[in-house]
């Protein structure tokens, strides 16, 4: 009976105020249609010679709606007949069609997506902290988590659509179902306990993020990427510890790789638009010189 209890409140809360005032006008126009047909089949009936009481009215109504229709009651006028049958089309739309609509819209869904969101964690245990919050699930994440767990720390990802989180849950990603803006996220997700919050999505909702977990707290150290080295100040200025410009970052290293300062770069191949080439004091430089040597020596 608990469960039941439960279960209807979680109900009433998901459908919200304006699906149960549609719900509940729906009742409304049901009840009033029943309440004419009987009204008329009461008259229609005297107008026959027959006498029935209200009560019957009702009952008549109802079985020739559902389609049930016991047969007990008829008319032999062509204008009752005719009477019946707008009744049965009104009940087939309004019970056939509008009533299992209205279960399904109001009732069967909302309860299936409250069985969702509860496979989807809120919030962190009590008691949690020295952990790190990813703000989304990406490859730098990933990347990151593998590294967070080589090094023995604990995490979650914040994820603001259901079924992704839901996808995540299920391969075994912790995750945290919240919208990323929102402080009440971060507090359930400890943030004022943690070790590290890092934000790798784009520069407007890093931006977002920083000014609200600022909100809570001043002490826990927020890493963003940012994707434009115009959002850098913005960034710091909206409360980010460390902004990394990945992709300035990555060009720099591959730059590293295949230039120096006085190296001579030598194309060995094509691939489209694409060029392959080495560097002079690399080890392809000093094999393609070997190879060379080689191929003359023996000529």
């Amino acid at each position: 009976m608990k469960f039941i209890t439960s279960q209807f409140s979680s109900l009433v809360r998901s459908t919200g105020e304006r699906n149960v005032r549609v719900l509940l006008r729906f009742a409304a126009v049901l009840l009033a249609m029943v309440t004419v047909f009987s009204i008329l089949f009461h008259f229609l009936m005297a107008w026959e010679g027959k006498q029935h009481s209200w009560l019957t009215g009702f009952y008549w109504t109802l079985t020739v709606m559902s389609t049930l229709g016991f047969g007990d009651i008829t008319f032999t006028s062509d204008l009752g007949r005719g009477f019946a049958i707008i009744v049965l089309l009104s009940g087939m739309v309004f019970l056939l069609i509008l009533l299992p609509f209205t279960f399904i819209e109001f009732f069967y869904s909302p309860w299936m997506k409250s069985q969702s969101e509860a496979r989807a964690p809120r919030q962190l245990p009590k008691g949690t902290n020295g952990h790190v919050i990813l703000t989304a699930y990406d490859a730098v994440t990933a990347l990151l988590m593998q590294k967070l767990e080589d090094y023995g720390y604990t995490y979650a990802v914040v994820v603001g659509e259901l079924q992704e989180a839901l996808r995540l849950h299920d391969l075994g990603v912790p995750v945290l179902f919240g919208e990323v803006d929102r402080p009440e996220t971060y507090r359930l997700a400890r943030a004022e306990q943690a070790a590290l919050i890092a934000a790798t999505g784009n520069d407007f909702v890093n931006t977002n993020i920083a000014f609200t977990i600022r909100e809570l707290t001043d002490r826990v150290p927020i890493v963003t990427t940012a994707d434009s080295q115009d959002s850098v100040d913005i960034l710091m200025l909206a409360g980010s510890s460390h902004v990394l410009e990945l992709a300035e970052m990555i060009g720099s290293a591959l730059a590293r790789r295949v230039s120096d300062s006085d190296a001579t770069a030598h194309v060995i191949g094509e691939f489209g638009e694409v060029r392959i080439a080495t560097a002079a004091g690399t080890p392809f430089e000093e094999k393609r010189w070997r190879r060379a040597l080689s191929a003359s020596a023996q000529a």
